[in-house]
């Protein structure tokens, strides 16, 4: 369970982009009775747990985020209902191509990390800050590629909340690709780096 998400600014989407960063995230419920409050189910309980001890009490939005774990076993999908945004209040990212433990290969590459004010980026142009309506980065470093493609490097925020919150917003943005038909998708972690300069 989290509580504390701003119902105004979060959708399901937005959840997974944050958890998906400690295990695979299977499905993702807002609670129509408990307005802020979502469940999380997980693909395992070590992934609770690394969410648990990495984004509890953490702030969103001005709110503490309040995670814990659930007395129910399983989401049910039950009866869904419309989000602020239009969204849906649930959502199955069961087979999402975006969970980040689904081989040993995989989970290994995932940096495991309380949450920062820098993040580590992935093909990401800073326009698309403005476009969503986050605070953009007070210091960005890229790093010298192999590619000419993409990019990667560091963001760095002026606070944690701000880069949690873009996280959030920005992580597994589906971006257009001027070289060929399938678009980049950004991808976000937070850095054991202490700043972007």
């Amino acid at each position: 369970m989290v509580y504390g998400l701003d119902q105004s600014k979060m959708n399901c989407d937005r959840v997974f982009n944050i958890f998906c960063l400690y295990g695979n995230v299977e499905k993702v419920k807002f609670m129509k009775s408990k307005p802020g409050a979502a469940m999380v189910e997980m693909a395992d309980g070590y992934a609770v747990d690394r969410a648990i001890t990495h984004l509890n009490n953490n702030f969103m939005f001005g709110q503490k985020l309040n995670v814990c774990v659930s007395k129910q076993q399983a989401i049910m999908p039950g009866q869904s209902y419309g989000l602020e945004d239009g969204s849906c209040s649930y959502k199955d990212f069961s087979g999402s191509r975006n969970n980040r433990f689904s081989t040993p290969e995989q989970a290994a590459k995932n940096r495991i990390q309380h949450p920062s004010n820098v993040l580590h980026f992935f093909n990401a142009p800073l326009e698309i800050c403005d476009e969503l309506g986050v605070k953009r980065p007070s210091s960005v470093k890229v790093f010298s590629g192999k590619s000419e493609r993409s990019s990667s490097g560091l963001l760095e925020w002026d606070s944690k909340s701000d880069a949690l919150e873009t996280l959030g917003f920005l992580n597994h943005y589906q971006m257009k690709n001027p070289n060929g038909p399938y678009p980049y998708t950004l991808k976000l972690c937070f850095s054991t780096a202490q700043h972007a300069s």
